[in-house]
């Protein structure tokens, strides 16, 4: 027996760069220090930025070999780079920290990096997609067994997959896995039990935008296979309303998710506290902010690295640089502008979404997946557009192939691209 092994493309060691620090921080922070994960967003981006970074480094060093296909996302990096010089022009004309200056840049930096490195075929072609939904599901499984162990220990812990990035990449693949079943073999089902029970085993600390992502992916599969395999419907749509059934039914009544639910029937917008008040507050905030720096201001912002004062339920936050609402941040960062920023950004994300979502390739299926979780948290969490690292903006194989492909195996999971 001949044993084959294909060293991973850079857009699965990306992959594998989104989970490591959340499994990293699971074991460090939350079971030896004991500390709430919400606390350690920071440390865990800077692992990332570390392992990306190296990436980058050996590119520059190999840079013959580089060849990126930047007629295809020209538009998307257009913005970016227009983004970041405008973020860092508007941070030194107020003055703002350089140390922040630089982190915000950074985070768009690598967005528009990963964008231009996706568009070389060869860093995305032939991609071992069955190695990857393996390691998810390793990956899925440790994780939940190591929140048990953190509750433990850690009172603030929750049984979860990881922060908002770990959970959507592990969540999207389970869901890109479950898209791409041809039949319903032994081994199919129980691939496919084990991602819905993760999923299950997970709900309790879920946010809202995670159940709005779960009932829209949901709703994808079934229009992707109405008309194609009648009864796998029928068999999807029982395991889905059974899983969905006892996940609910189970759910502790001071879960997360069961307080959040709890909130949307009490929302007051005109408050100012609350999960949904904080976020109110946050965006008078920033109105406030930016209408002390006079029209220029307003038009362009405060720039990298900007800051501001609110008032949250129980505490003020000070010297504060984050923004839950995706256009507040924006304003925020880039002023009426942003809004502009803003609106290409979300057009560039439906698009993708409606290239790829029937797409019987891998790597589409999942970017369409990412690209809909960006689209819910600009609605509740801002810096998330980030942090999935442009991704969502990277434009893998359509569905019709007009151009030669490299060759897939026959049963693999691998992502065809076409080749110039």
């Amino acid at each position: 027996m001949k044993l084959v092994y294909r060293w991973p493309t850079f857009f699965e060691r990306l992959i594998y760069y989104f989970l490591l620090p959340d499994l990293m921080a699971k074991i460090v922070y939350e079971i030896i220090l004991k500390v709430p994960a919400i606390t350690v967003n920071q440390p865990k981006q800077f692992v990332f930025y570390g392992l990306v970074a190296l990436e980058y480094l050996i590119i520059a060093f190999r840079y013959k070999t580089f060849r990126p296909a930047l007629a295809q996302v020209s538009p998307i990096c257009i913005m970016l780079i227009v983004m970041m010089f405008h973020g860092i022009v508007i941070g030194l004309w107020w003055g703002n920290s350089i140390s922040r200056m630089v982190i915000d840049t950074v985070n768009v930096f690598v967005v528009f990096a990963n964008v231009v490195i996706l568009s070389d075929p060869r860093k995305i072609a032939d991609t071992a997609f069955d190695r990857i939904f393996f390691v998810n599901r390793v990956y899925a499984v440790v994780m939940v067994a190591l929140s048990a162990v953190a509750l433990v220990v850690n009172p603030s812990s929750v049984i979860s997959l990881g922060g908002s990035t770990a959970t959507a990449i592990s969540v999207s693949l389970i869901f890109t896995e479950i898209y791409l079943m041809r039949s319903l073999s032994g081994r199919a089902i129980l691939r496919g039990t084990v991602g819905l029970l993760m999923l299950a085993a997970t709900v309790q600390g879920w946010n809202r935008t995670t159940l709005v992502f779960v009932a829209a992916a949901v709703l994808i599969l079934f229009a992707r296979k109405v008309g194609q395999m009648p009864f796998k419907i029928t068999y999807l749509s029982m395991a889905s309303v059974m899983v969905a059934a006892v996940a609910l039914a189970a759910l502790p009544e001071d879960s997360a998710l069961s307080r959040r639910l709890a909130g949307l029937e009490d929302v007051d917008l005109s408050a100012r506290t609350g999960s949904i008040g904080e976020r109110e507050a946050e965006s008078d905030a920033v109105g406030d902010k930016i209408a002390a720096l006079g029209p220029t201001g307003r038009i362009f912002g405060a720039g990298h690295g900007a800051s501001y004062d609110v008032k949250y339920t129980w505490e003020w936050k000070l010297d504060y640089s984050n923004a839950h609402y995706g256009w507040v941040l924006f304003y925020l960062r880039y002023g009426t502008l942003g809004y502009v920023y803003l609106g290409l950004w979300i057009f560039t994300l439906m698009i993708s979404i409606l290239r790829t979502w029937r797409s019987g390739n891998p790597a589409s299926i999942f970017v369409c997946l990412l690209s809909i979780w960006n689209v819910g948290y600009l609605g509740t969490y801002g810096y998330f557009s980030f942090f999935i690292a442009g991704v969502p903006f990277v434009r893998p194989a359509s569905r019709a192939q007009r151009r030669a492909t490299f060759s897939v195996t026959e049963g693999s999971r691998r992502d065809p691209v076409p080749i110039a």
